[in-house]
């Protein structure tokens, strides 16, 4: 690894600074418009990508899947962009602009133009060359050696308000799209989370949540494992092995000897991963109505003492 001068550190970030100012002028919402700047982008992709879908702009952006479904639902409804659907696959659609996102494109695309060009009026032509040349200079660099194509993952154990919105609608939406549970786990959710909550892990790549696990105490020598998620987008990844390593680390450290969790039968997907780190199926209830669906609970236990 290449040891950095320091000088070249506080040069890097006296540039950000500047440059953070730079884009401060810009502003937010940009050119005089009631679109935000992640909204500007999200029309420019759509416009210049050829067979635009909603996982394009999550991967392209770095966009949380929500996110992206919330804005593609207000330009639809402002009837800025339509979708098809993929032939070889039915779950695909393929964004486009409508005539009036055209419009509100162009006329964007316009003002952004006007942006520069009035930072760069008093600049002379020579200098606008070095400019331009620098800014090449500093993107062929940082995209070549700084930005891997697949992001890596980082895991936190620390939590704020916002993040248990975030794993709720997470879950939510994740078990209704792939098992039908009807609203009524939603009231669950959020019962869960009054609970005496030891300690929550969140898996985050490129600022994208990625999955989550949490402990609740039991008493002082058990905990409950709930909250356990890995975002469809970044399965594969062993993300999920990491997340219980290092809930399962924690327990040791902090000496407890218990640890349950209680899942549905139907859950098949996580039971070799609950098997490789040592938890064994205890006690299995008889099937019934649970959140829109028949389903028999399941309770798995590991014994750390």
């Amino acid at each position: 690894m290449t040891e950095v001068d320091h000088s070249i550190t506080l040069e890097f970030r006296k540039f950000n600074r500047f440059y953070t100012n730079v884009l401060g002028f810009l502003n937010e919402h940009i050119y005089d418009s009631p679109f935000s700047l992640t909204e500007t982008r999200i029309l420019f992709e759509i416009k210049n990508t050829s067979h635009c879908t909603a996982k394009i702009l999550q991967d392209t952006l770095g966009l949380d899947r929500g996110y992206v479904s919330r804005i593609i639902k207000r330009f639809e409804k402002e009837n800025m962009l339509y979708k098809e659907k993929s032939e070889e696959d039915s779950r695909n659609h393929y964004l486009y602009l409508t005539g009036f996102g055209e419009t509100i494109y162009k006329k964007l695309e316009a003002k952004a133009n006007q942006q520069i060009e009035y930072m760069l009026e008093r600049v002379d032509a020579k200098s606008q060359g070095k400019l331009a040349a620098a800014m090449e200079t500093i993107e062929c660099i940082l995209s070549e050696q700084l930005l891997p194509k697949v992001s890596a993952v980082s895991i936190r154990d620390y939590y704020i308000s916002d993040d248990i919105k975030m794993i709720i609608e997470k879950q939510r939406l994740f078990y209704k799209e792939a098992h039908g549970w009807d609203h009524t786990f939603l009231n669950y959710l959020h019962e869960t989370f009054d609970a005496d909550i030891e300690k929550i892990w969140i898996a985050e790549s490129a600022g994208r949540f990625a999955g989550c696990v949490g402990l609740v105490k039991h008493d002082d020598r058990t905990v409950q494992l709930r909250w356990f998620l890995v975002d469809s987008a970044f399965r594969g990844r062993g993300i999920g092995s990491s997340l219980l390593r290092a809930l399962m680390d924690y327990c040791r450290e902090m000496k407890f000897e218990r640890i349950f969790l209680w899942t549905v039968s139907s859950m098949a997907e996580a039971r070799p991963l609950y098997e490789k780190f040592g938890f064994r199926l205890t006690e299995v209830k008889d099937e019934a109505p649970l959140w829109g669906q028949r389903l028999q609970e399941e309770r798995w236990d590991i014994e750390l003492a």
